[in-house]
């Protein structure tokens, strides 16, 4: 979530294995980006209880998620594994403005089996993995450089992702599979074609609002969240590979990559569901949580091959 695809903007005393946030309190941050000891600041952990309802609040719709063909950057840029997107992709409905699509990028645990990695949290729930779709509104201004310290700026689409066992994501493998040839910082290689709206889940109309802030320098304040309500499943295989297969530039395992939750504030958090719809969902340990819509598991995962990884990886 940054000015830039490719530029992210991380203190110089900063670890690049992981989050400063995830084992301090962040100072090096704040320290040299002042914003990010701000009041508005992001992820935060969403209460359902407090959530209210706002019927006003449309589904998303989206322009240019499908299929894509050209020229598409996949690069480890020490923090993350991201892809740069095509202006062509746009949020062209609910929202305030027309936001285009910048980049992509995901953040993860495993340091231990306590971090499961995702920034926003249900209920006090972490997932395994979260993926963010940084847009800037491109109603208003020239570029997501320019856009980024303006009012109404920014708006990232964030999907939770819960790992398990044998439930491969053959949409998220197509993005995967690259990991092996990206594992030093800078290495980078170039996709041919892309098709995003598969790495979002198989109902992605109810989602949860608020405004927030990048949850990297510089921390701006102008971002506009949109959570969705429904999480993605990727496989445990899949999720040791984005967890294990990049390094950071101290050629260790990069990992941890996620900010720590932090206060509301008085901010308010709206739904365009009842969230009571949701509290069964998100109220058990990622451990014990189990899907209860069925159908995305069926839509995108498929029983994973056991000896697949293995010969992928001699392949590379």
């Amino acid at each position: 979530m940054f000015p830039e695809a490719g530029d992210e903007k991380w203190p110089s005393n900063s670890s690049s294995s992981s989050s400063e946030e995830t084992e301090g309190d962040g100072a090096a941050w704040s320290s040299q980006y002042p914003t990010c000891a701000g009041k508005e600041q992001s992820p935060i952990n969403i209460q359902t209880s407090q959530v209210s309802e706002n019927k006003a609040l449309r589904p998303l719709k989206l322009s240019g998620y499908g299929l894509q063909e050209g020229e598409f950057q996949l690069i480890n840029n020490g923090h993350s594994a991201q892809l740069s997107l095509p202006s062509s992709m746009q949020i062209i409905g609910g929202m305030s403005h027309v936001y285009t699509a910048v980049q992509l990028h995901f953040h993860w645990g495993g340091k231990t089996a306590k971090f499961h990695g995702s920034e926003h949290r249900i209920n006090g729930v972490q997932y395994d993995s979260e993926l963010h779709i940084l847009h800037y509104n491109s109603e208003q201004y020239n570029s997501s450089n320019e856009a980024q310290g303006q009012t109404n700026g920014l708006a990232v689409v964030s999907v939770l992702i819960k790992a398990k066992e044998d439930q491969e994501n053959v949409h998220y493998e197509k993005l995967f599979s690259y990991l092996p040839k990206i594992s030093n910082v800078g290495d980078n290689v170039t996709l041919s074609s892309i098709e995003i709206q598969h790495l979002l889940p198989h109902d992605y109309s109810r989602y949860y609002r608020y405004n927030g802030s990048l949850t990297t320098p510089p921390c701006s304040e102008n971002v506009t969240w949109t959570v969705l309500a429904e999480p993605v499943i990727i496989s445990k295989a899949q999720l040791d590979e984005l967890q294990n297969l990049l390094l950071n530039s101290n050629h260790q395992s990069l990992q941890n990559n996620f900010r720590k939750v932090k206060p509301l504030n008085n901010r308010r958090v709206e739904a365009n569901f009842s969230p009571k719809e949701e509290k069964a969902l998100h109220t058990h340990s990622p451990n014990t949580w189990s899907c209860q819509k069925g159908k995305e598991s069926q839509s995108q995962s498929k029983p994973k091959h056991k000896n697949k990884a293995a010969k992928r990886h001699s392949d590379h």
